[in-house]
């Protein structure tokens, strides 16, 4: 496994280094501390996972996500931040991060997080987004209500099983429906909620009460 971790602390790296031992993976690790160099490394080398920061040097961290992600659309960016509102969640979400861990977080549930996000499911923070779902809103950025979101009851269940972090494989499995099915019902609750990726479809839900 090839990882490349961004972060402009030095100690900082070092610690992931020691948390990322605990996948037990044979892997490579790559080092970088500005977003100038976490993307030309992205387009020198071919990675499984990238772990940055958003407060590096340089470029725009957002812009640094989506410049990555349009070099490799499938390739899981995973965000650990001590920036952990919502409003920098979702830009992150919406640049197309597959997670966001704060940095406050325990080394247990930084190495859940990142296995939760290599087997194709999505990581959260609960602290930020709320034990019942209702996502933390920043003073200027009202929440709209989506809580009347048509979507049918097979929808729901395949949003339900995709908020738990599950692959179309494990959900299609769950729901004893095929893996086409599966992606044809995330394509239709994508416009329903009028977001593009996996990781704002369950953004979206929790902010939104769709989960209950």
């Amino acid at each position: 496994m090839n990882i490349l971790l961004a972060d402009d602390h030095v100690l900082f790296r070092s610690g992931m280094r020691y948390i990322l031992a605990e996948l037990g993976e044979d892997m490579e690790i790559d080092e970088v501390g500005t977003g100038e160099e976490l993307v030309a490394a992205a387009r020198k080398n071919s990675y499984d996972l990238v772990l940055m920061d958003m407060l590096m040097p340089g470029m725009n961290q957002c812009d640094v996500i989506t410049t990555i992600k349009d070099l490799h659309p499938s390739l899981p960016i995973i965000i650990i931040s001590m920036l952990d509102s919502s409003s920098v969640i979702r830009s992150a979400v919406a640049a197309g991060a597959s997670g966001f861990i704060p940095k406050t977080s325990t080394s247990e549930i930084m190495t859940e997080a990142i296995r939760l996000v290599l087997a194709g499911g999505v990581y959260l923070p609960p602290a930020v987004l709320g034990p019942e779902g209702e996502g933390r809103q920043d003073e200027d950025s009202p929440a709209s209500s989506l809580s009347d979101a048509h979507l049918t009851r097979q929808q729901r269940a395949v949003l339900a099983e995709l908020s738990l972090g599950k692959s179309n494989k494990e959900i299609a499995q769950s729901l004893a429906i095929s893996e086409a099915t599966v992606k044809v019902h995330l394509a239709a609750i994508m416009r329903t909620l009028k977001v593009r990726n996996r990781t704002q479809v369950v953004l979206a839900a929790r902010e939104h009460n769709l989960l209950s």
